[in-house]
C-alpha cells in the first residue's frame, strides 16, 4: 500500500512538474533574433527530355526525336543566414549547391526507339534563394514549419555548358530544440526552374527540360 501510493505520488509529482514546465516555456516571451543555418542532404533530379529537330539534314538511319535522361541519388549542400520574427515568420537567403550523376539514357523515335544504355555524366546546380517560413510553435520541443523560396539557378550540363533560369521551391518539415540556442530542422523540398536552353553540342536540339528536383535535409540552425 506505501509502494502504490509512493508510486502515484512520483507520477503526480512529475505531470505536475511537466505542466509547469510548459507552462513556463509558454510564458517565456519569444525574442526576435538572427541565425544561420548549415544543412545537408540527398537529391532526386527529375527526368530530363530533349526533343530534336533536323531542318534540311537527310540521314541514312533514321535518328531519335527525343531522348531522356534517368539520374542517380545526388547529394546536396546548404548555407543560409535568416531572421527569426519570434511570431511564427522566418526569413531567410539561401545558397544551395546540389549534384545528380547520370544514370542511363533512352533514345525515343527513329531506328534506335527504346534504346536504353548508361551514361557517366553530372548534372550540377548553383540555387541562391530568398526563403519564407512559418513556423507552428507549440509547447513541445518539436516545431512543424512549411516554406517556400524564389531566386536563381545556375546550372550545368554533362558537356559543362551553363544557363540560368528562376527558381521556385516548397519545403515542409519540423525543427528540433536542442537548446542553447540550437535546432536541427528535417525537412522535404521540392524545386523546379524554368526550361533550360543550353548552347548544347547537338545542333539539333530544339528544346530542353527544367530543372525540378525533390531533396530531403537536415539542418542545424544556431540562433544569435
Amino acid at each position: 500500500m506505501k509502494n502504490g501510493f509512493a508510486f502515484h505520488s512520483v507520477i503526480a509529482g512529475l505531470a505536475a512538474l511537466s505542466i509547469s514546465g510548459g507552462a513556463s516555456a509558454q510564458d517565456e516571451p519569444a525574442k526576435d533574433g538572427a541565425y544561420i543555418r548549415l544543412g545537408v542532404g540527398a537529391t532526386f533530379l527529375g527526368e530530363r527530355e530533349r526533343e530534336f529537330a533536323y531542318p534540311g539534314v537527310v540521314f541514312a538511319l533514321t535518328p531519335p526525336n527525343e531522348d531522356v535522361t534517368d539520374y542517380g541519388t545526388g547529394k546536396t549542400f546548404a548555407a543560409a543566414l535568416g531572421f527569426d520574427y519570434a511570431d511564427g515568420i522566418r526569413t531567410e537567403l539561401e545558397y544551395r549547391y546540389a549534384s545528380s550523376p547520370e544514370d542511363t539514357l533512352t533514345q525515343v523515335g527513329g531506328l534506335f526507339d527504346g534504346i536504353v544504355s548508361e551514361v557517366d555524366g553530372e548534372m550540377k546546380a548553383h540555387l541562391l534563394m530568398t526563403n519564407f517560413f512559418f513556423d507552428f510553435a507549440n509547447s513541445s520541443p518539436l516545431t512543424p514549419f512549411v516554406g517556400g523560396g524564389v531566386g536563381g539557378a545556375f546550372v550545368t550540363n554533362q558537356f559543362d555548358e551553363r544557363d540560368a533560369a528562376l527558381a521556385l521551391q516548397g519545403r515542409a518539415g519540423v525543427s528540433l530544440e536542442m537548446g542553447t540556442g540550437f535546432s536541427a530542422d528535417f525537412e522535404y523540398i521540392y524545386l523546379r526552374t524554368n526550361d533550360l536552353e543550353f548552347s548544347d553540342r547537338i545542333d539539333f536540339v530544339v528544346a530542353d527540360d527544367r530543372y525540378q528536383a525533390s531533396s530531403v535535409m537536415v539542418s542545424l540552425r544556431r540562433r544569435f
